[in-house]
């Protein structure tokens, strides 16, 4: 049952939209594309102010997903939504294990930084996202101005989180399997893959009718590729289960940690990365689950802008 539930979080992933899909702040934007070490990434700003990196979830989704809804940043600052390589807008140019790696995605942050020009930057990371975070905060800690993690998890309640995504979306188990034997999403088609996509997440809302409201907007390519690159990564994150406790007890960034009070993933989670990284502050929003920035909207935005311009 643990490889359903594996196969099931690492699922396909969708297509990164451009500005224009999306009802988003009157702010200045632009679009482009960074090449990296193994292809190359792309890329929206919009927002004028402090420079902000949001990183995705996943692993093997896209920016979409988080759109409009984190759009609401760039009131304040310079927002940039980026593709992971391989997911989305973004090529790779090799998709295997020796390219497609944890530390190779550090690296693509870092490049992007660099490209865009800028000195110091806030990573907002959210799910997987939040994970990398953490791992980019680790290795270039003089880079990070603030760090944001919302809903994520790290080593410490990866079990915990699989043995809660296992138990709640058992109910739906044999819809599961009846869709992915289907040939509609055998063969990547984006509406057999948003209808998986639906199916699944309902259980990561506190109330599942706000399922509607999160973009799940697919495209053939970015499908193909995206679970290439969920696979590879998936021994990575689940199958071995590295502490980082140590490595963010050195971290001395001011640190805000997001959790829904009826998020999959544990509170022992949460409570155990507001322990190692000293000064961080951890707020559960009520009557959310794992995506604030759709059920609580007001909330959500209210608590990370009192953090950032603090």
């Amino acid at each position: 049952m643990r490889f359903f539930i594996l196969a099931i979080i690492l699922i396909l992933a969708g297509c990164a939209q451009n500005l224009s899909t999306y009802k988003v702040p009157k702010v200045p934007s632009k679009e482009g594309f960074v090449k990296t070490a193994n292809g190359q990434l792309y890329y929206q700003t919009m927002g004028q102010g402090d420079a902000v990196i949001v990183i995705h979830g996943g692993p093997g989704m896209d920016q979409g997903y988080l759109l409009p809804g984190m759009a609401t940043l760039a009131q304040k600052h310079q927002v940039v939504f980026y593709d992971q390589l391989g997911c989305g807008r973004s090529t790779a140019t090799v998709i295997d294990e020796s390219h497609i790696t944890i530390n190779s995605f550090v690296e693509d942050i870092e490049t992007l930084r660099k490209a865009l020009k800028f000195e110091k930057v806030t990573i907002v990371g959210h799910s997987w996202g939040g994970m990398l975070a953490m791992y980019y905060a680790v290795k270039y800690p003089k880079n990070i101005k603030k760090l944001v993690l919302m809903n994520t998890v790290t080593s410490a309640g990866m079990e915990e989180f699989l043995d809660e995504v296992e138990k709640r979306t058992m109910p739906s188990a044999g819809e599961f399997e009846k869709l992915k034997a289907s040939q509609e999403f055998i063969d990547s088609e984006p509406q057999a893959v948003a209808q998986y996509y639906r199916l699944f997440f309902q259980y990561y809302f506190h109330n599942p009718k706000d399922l509607e409201k999160l973009n799940l907007q697919l495209e053939p390519k970015g499908a193909a590729t995206g679970v290439k690159v969920a696979k590879i990564l998936e021994e990575s994150i689940f199958g071995k289960y590295t502490d980082q406790h140590a490595d963010l007890q050195k971290l001395k960034i001011p640190t805000l940690i997001i959790r829904g009070e009826s998020d999959v993933i544990p509170m022992s989670a949460a409570n155990s990365m507001a322990h190692s990284i000293k000064g961080s502050k951890l707020v559960v929003l009520k009557n959310c689950g794992h995506f604030p920035y759709i059920e609580q909207p007001k909330e959500w935005l209210e608590i990370t802008e009192e953090f950032l311009r603090k």
